[in-house]
């Protein structure tokens, strides 16, 4: 009976150090992430600010545990600016944090000189236009007359992406679009696209012919992968 007994005694004592050690660690935990110790207090915001309010977008991770803060405490505040792609949250602990935000890429300036006073913004990857009168060194468009037939955004996209496969200077393109042709100039070469319907073919077609010769004179495209280069 004597030996049941303290078998029974270490079982007991067993149980109860399991029982403590979980709630120790509760506790601890509970202690750790209602602390004012660990409470955000400092927030450094890297990337574009130009955009939007630092004040409200640092507002939700202030006072709130340094624990719980990651990239979803900020997911309201980044569907309200639609050039973010992604935001990645850093911790020096024990209360301040970094905010990078990485911007989707800016595919070119446009310059619409349909009205009466010229409207440029920032076309980007997401085919997100932001007015704006910052100079970037990206491809230019101007369209000088309308209207712009539907999905035009999404094939200039097209265009530029496919063009930087190629072993290209892509930033020294600029582009025209008159409501009817859309021609494109690269260094000494002028380039009729015809209408802009299937920019990211024809693009293709004209990076396999300029990537690795020079052509001076103009290049016209008859369908979506012919082309007549008259090169000198």
């Amino acid at each position: 009976m004597e030996i049941n007994f303290n078998e029974q005694e270490k079982v007991s004592f067993r149980s109860f150090l399991i029982f403590s050690l979980f709630l120790l660690i509760i506790l601890n935990t509970g202690f750790t992430l209602n602390s004012t110790y660990f409470r955000v207090s400092k927030v450094e915001v890297l990337g574009n600010n130009e955009i939007f309010d630092e004040a409200d977008l640092i507002k939700p991770a202030l006072g709130q545990s340094i624990w719980l803060v990651n990239s979803d405490t900020f997911s309201d505040n980044m569907l309200q600016i639609p050039t973010i792609e992604s935001v990645i949250v850093s911790k020096e602990y024990p209360n301040k944090i970094t905010i990078e935000l990485n911007e989707y890429e800016k595919i070119m300036t446009i310059t619409d000189l349909r009205g009466s006073v010229p409207k440029k913004s920032t076309l980007y990857k997401n085919v997100i236009k932001i007015e704006s009168d910052e100079i970037f060194l990206i491809p230019s468009l101007t369209i000088t007359n309308g209207p712009v037939p539907a999905g035009f955004d999404g094939e200039m996209v097209s265009l530029i992406m496919t063009l930087k496969r190629y072993n290209l200077d892509v930033n020294s393109f600029n582009f025209t679009y008159d409501g009817d042709f859309f021609i494109g100039e690269y260094r000494s070469t002028v380039i009729d696209f015809g209408k802009p319907l299937d920019l990211g073919s024809k693009s293709s077609a004209l990076g396999s012919l300029i990537e690795n010769s020079e052509c001076q004179g103009k290049i016209r495209f008859i369908s979506k992968e012919d082309i007549i280069a008259n090169c000198s």
